[in-house]
């Protein structure tokens, strides 16, 4: 298997490589991945299509940049406020109405769904996603795990791992069918699910 790209440190990019990303971002999520050209990313970025070598190790680079600025939206980070500033049964119900917000990120997800695809054809894709989710996995248990009562380890990452699906399941649907899927309604329907599995006392 193919090395996964070197992960960018996207906190400390440089003016002139935040714009190519910002430009590849939108690119992706508003005309499709199909669209995510050199020439493209060049006229929207109004960099030289040579810097994306250079700031980022050509397109394979860039795409790995996308991937993480997935993770490292400013939606998505606020999860780690939430896991400092709050404890036990609060700390789940803010992770949860985070997780909603996240869900209905249209262009976050839009972009998630366009580059998916890209991790069942390369290797390297793959493994950047796993290594992502992998990550939110643990951090996604730590804000479960807490209420009101505490689960294991194994079993937080397991209810982690569910709850992921949904946020991007509901997503999806939401995208399919913006004016008739009720994506509140359903959402509190999850809240619901979560609120009686954290109840039971035997699991």
């Amino acid at each position: 298997m193919r090395r996964a790209p070197t992960p960018v440190d996207l906190a400390n990019l440089a003016p002139t490589a935040r714009r190519i990303l910002e430009a590849a971002q939108t690119i992706v999520a508003e005309r499709g991945y199909a669209d995510l050209t050199m020439a493209a990313i060049e006229r929207e970025s109004g960099a030289n299509r040579a810097l994306v070598s250079y700031y980022f190790g050509g397109k394979a680079g860039l795409v790995a940049a996308l991937i993480d600025s997935l993770f490292q939206n400013p939606d998505v980070g606020l999860v780690e406020e939430i896991r400092t500033a709050y404890a036990g049964a609060e700390r789940t119900e803010r992770f949860l109405d985070w997780q909603e917000r996240v869900s209905a990120n249209d262009r976050v997800n839009r972009m998630l769904f366009e580059l998916l695809p890209r991790a069942l054809q390369d290797p390297d894709v793959r493994a950047r996603f796993a290594g992502e989710y992998g990550a939110y996995r643990k951090i996604d248990a730590d804000c479960l795990g807490t209420a009101p009562v505490e689960l294991d380890d194994a079993e937080a990452e397991a209810l982690a791992a569910v709850s992921i699906a949904v946020v991007e399941g509901l997503g999806i649907q939401r995208a399919l069918d913006p004016d008739g899927f009720d994506h509140a309604r359903a959402w509190r329907a999850w809240r619901t699910v979560v609120g009686c599995y954290l109840s039971l006392s035997d699991r």
